[in-house]
């Protein structure tokens, strides 16, 4: 047990020696070294079971209006389809004139995993792609930097130094199903209230006003993104599972094969390490896979093409995508994407696919034969001879 009076040189912040630490327990002396107790503190939580308490109420009261199932059927298609597009179309203008330049940060996309699907090169070497499908997205609200900084929490004040924000959202859905409260977000934009809202970082000169729609032409073939998601929720699973463990020899101890073993480090460090790796649930956990490629955009569905099969989460969850914060893929001033975001013209309209260069196009040759000279003069004298036995 320590003593108050060390307790009190430890808080007070006086000189102090490592006799002190070791009497009120911060250290623990372990084959004659000092070492810090690991024991101490608090371990971060990794998930959180509930959402935050100021968060506006999303669904609405239980209301069952007295209607026929076919006026019902009516109305959910009148709202999704006459409603489908933003009810205020902001003047785009100004913000069409924008460059892009170094330090400039654009908004990212909210997308639906599809699943994979295989692509070619043009050497024939095969290429496994993510589909990530974006939906209706569109910009809910926009925060200037003098405007966000008072809404940041004091501990991450330096990491959103001198950045804006942008409140995105996709995938409209009736009115019907959600609160007033939470319907009355999307006021300003001019849509219908949205299944995800999220908010992203970004630059002063990458501000766009409300009702903005994005589309899947934001990036590019050859563009390296990143995405956030969750991992797939696997549940409650043991050490071999969740963490590759090679387990205990058989033919011993019953049921033991697939167990941990022994987790203590004695009597003198009391227990288990922080962060030993035990049973416990798997997955679930967010993830941001970072440089992936997009090699295919399908302008007409909004589809991405992205490399690689690593993509976080399961077919149909939401992942989020950002331009790739790795400084050799980043966006350069010599290749830039379109800033602020694509605006769709009525002059020059985009085709239904965008490839990556290197990606074979199902509508080329798959196998283009060249010929000799050789066996173009043999054609010549073929051809020579054919009308000399013509005239005859």
């Amino acid at each position: 047990m320590s003593s108050p009076l060390c307790i009190s040189r430890c808080l007070v912040g006086g000189p102090l020696s490592q006799i002190s630490f070791v009497q009120c327990g911060l250290l623990k002396v372990v084959s004659s070294q000092i070492v810090p107790d690991r024991s101490i503190g608090r371990s971060t939580k990794r998930r959180r079971t509930h959402p935050f308490r100021w968060w506006t109420k999303r669904r609405a009261d239980s209301f069952k209006p007295q209607l026929t199932e076919s006026n019902q059927e009516f109305l959910t298609d009148y709202m999704s389809v006459k409603f489908s597009s933003p009810l205020i179309i902001p003047d785009l203008d100004e913000y069409k004139n924008k460059s892009f330049a170094p330090d400039s940060k654009r908004v990212g996309l909210i997308a639906r995993k599809l699943g994979t699907h295989p692509l070619w090169y043009k050497t024939g070497k095969r290429v496994l792609t993510t589909l990530l499908q974006v939906n209706d997205n569109h910009v809910i609200k926009c925060y200037s930097s003098e405007k966000f900084k008072d809404q940041v929490i004091f501990q991450d004040r330096w990491r959103y130094e001198g950045m804006a924000c942008a409140i995105i959202g996709a995938e409209g859905a009736p009115i019907m199903k959600y609160s007033s409260a939470y319907a009355g977000l999307f006021n300003e934009a001019g849509t219908l209230p949205k299944r995800k809202i999220t908010k992203m970082v970004i630059s002063d000169d990458a501000i766009l006003p409300p009702g903005t729609p994005l589309y899947a032409a934001h990036f590019r073939p050859g563009n390296f993104v990143d995405c956030f998601g969750r991992t797939i929720d696997h549940g409650f699973q043991g050490v071999m599972t969740r963490w590759d463990a090679a387990g205990q020899p058989k033919g011993r101890t019953t049921k033991a094969d697939r167990r941990i073993g022994s987790i203590g480090r004695g009597r003198r460090t009391q227990g288990p390490l922080k962060g030993k790796k035990m049973p416990g649930h798997m997955g679930q956990e967010r993830r941001t896979i970072n440089g992936l490629e997009i090699m295919r955009i399908n302008t007409k569905l909004n589809i991405i093409y992205v490399k690689g099969g690593s993509v976080p989460g399961e077919n149909g969850n939401w992942v989020y995508i950002f331009d790739s914060k790795i400084f050799e893929k980043t966006p350069t001033i010599q290749k830039p994407p379109p800033f602020p975001t694509y605006f769709p013209e009525e002059e020059e309209e985009l085709p239904e696919n965008l490839y990556h260069p290197d990606i074979h196009q199902f509508s080329d040759p798959t196998i283009i034969f060249q010929e000799t000279e050789e066996e173009k003069k043999k054609q010549r004298q073929g051809a020579k001879l054919a009308k000399i036995r013509l005239k005859k």
